[in-house]
């Protein structure tokens, strides 16, 4: 059972350095007396506040917490207003996730809240500081990064998630490696006995206690004794994943708009329709997927839909250049921050999974322009990314050396 914990601190206390007069030539010394570093926690001294920490409770509002601790119903609803429609929307705060109220004590001895603090991860916190005028914002605790290697090799009847887990690399670790770096390049899924991999990473650490994966500086796997190797480097805005020469390990497009997904409906020029009862083309490719799912735009580009339609639900089309546009169908809801105009990332959330408008179950309709038609995107021949550009090329060979030598020297837990 859980408890709230109730922190009042009130410090009085001093460091003296000298507990008494001396004598130093004839001089007297006086004691010297330093305050102590105040105490920090989400970025508020909290000397100063009673502070009040424990977790959303099952059925639990923010206006149950805060009307507890003197908080009037009408401010209540101006927080609930100010942020409905926004990524701090009160409503969706989660049974389960730790939060803390930051109290000042009134003449009568109670306690009023003035800050409250929701934690949506280890990491990352939102503040709603409601001490004049509403204040929304997120933070992050401070962290500690640390650079670790890592080097495995598979076994039989092992997996590289497992020989990763073995070595103490995390499931996210894995997965950014599998699914995000090299899923254009290698099936993870028919990885060999023998093949082995390298890896330098950037490991975050929240009071000792290892918190999340940060930027992978740089991978090596060889696979059916071949050498696969993945450096980072910026070389139009943003980092992307190049090889050994140059070569972007990133395809133009992404292979599906859902992770895990299985194909429930193909591109047909005549399929039997569930919900209308008739045979019609079905222009595009169906993704089942759990309500929810994030939605991925597969490339680059800028948002030219993004709204209601009777048959399409919530939906969203985005064009890629003068070639391609790609559209999804059928969203439980849009992200926030898509909108028409809107410069979007190759694997960048911009829905979630749902069955809005003419649709039986929960699933993406992922459509795919060429040419301003419709086209099976499995019978495509799509573009590839571009390589590094000459005038990089350069910089990124002598990057690109410096942490393969690194990689090298990265020991195996046995010798090959």
């Amino acid at each position: 059972m859980k408890y709230s914990t109730i922190i009042l601190s009130i410090v009085l206390l001093y460091t003296v350095s000298c507990s008494s007069p001396k004598k130093e030539n004839d001089t007297v010394v006086n004691p010297v007396i330093t305050a102590p570093e105040p105490l920090i926690e989400y970025g508020f001294e909290v000397d100063t506040f009673f502070v009040i920490k424990d977790e959303i409770r099952p059925g639990q509002s923010l206006g149950k917490i805060l009307n507890e601790y003197g908080v009037s119903f009408s401010q209540i609803d101006e927080i609930a207003r100010k942020t409905r429609k926004t990524e701090y929307d009160v409503r969706y705060l989660k049974a389960g996730q730790p939060y803390a109220l930051f109290c000042e004590q009134d003449t009568a001895g109670r306690e009023n809240a003035k800050i409250f603090i929701y934690e949506l991860d280890k990491i990352n916190y939102v503040v709603y500081d409601f001490r004049d005028t509403l204040s929304v914002y997120e933070e992050i605790k401070p962290v500690e990064t640390k650079i670790i290697e890592d080097a495995g090799i598979i076994e039989k009847g092992s997996s590289f998630f497992l020989t990763g887990a073995s070595l103490g690399m995390s499931d996210r670790l894995c997965e950014i490696i599998s699914d995000e770096i090299y899923c254009w390049t290698l099936d993870f899924r028919h990885v060999q006995p023998g093949d082995h991999f390298k890896v330098l990473y950037e490991a975050k650490y929240l009071d000792d206690e290892f918190v999340g994966v940060g930027d992978v500086k740089a991978v090596y796997f060889n696979h059916l004794s071949k050498d696969f190797y993945a450096f980072p480097f910026n070389d139009g805005g943003f980092d992307d994943y190049f090889d050994q020469d140059g070569k972007n390990l990133r395809k133009f497009f992404l292979k599906t708009p859902v992770k895990n997904s299985r194909i429930s409906s193909r591109y047909s020029k005549n399929r039997f329709h569930p919900v209308q009862k008739t045979w019609k083309a079905h222009k595009g490719t169906d993704y089942a997927a759990p309500k929810g799912t994030p939605i991925w735009s597969t490339a680059d580009g800028i948002v030219e839909v993004a709204k209601y339609g009777k048959y399409n639900g919530n939906f969203v089309k985005v064009r890629h250049n003068a070639t391609f546009s790609t559209q999804y169908l059928h969203m439980s809801k849009i992200a926030k921050g898509i909108r028409p105009g809107t410069h979007v990332k190759q694997g960048q959330t911009i829905g979630y999974v749902g069955s809005t408008g003419l649709a039986t179950g929960p699933h993406v309709c992922y459509r795919f322009w060429k040419n301003g038609m419709q086209v099976d995107p499995f019978k495509s021949k799509l573009p590839p990314s571009d390589p590094i550009h000459e005038s990089s090329r350069a910089s990124f060979e002598s990057f690109s050396d410096s942490l393969a030598q690194i990689l090298e020297i990265i020991p195996y837990p046995e010798e090959l």
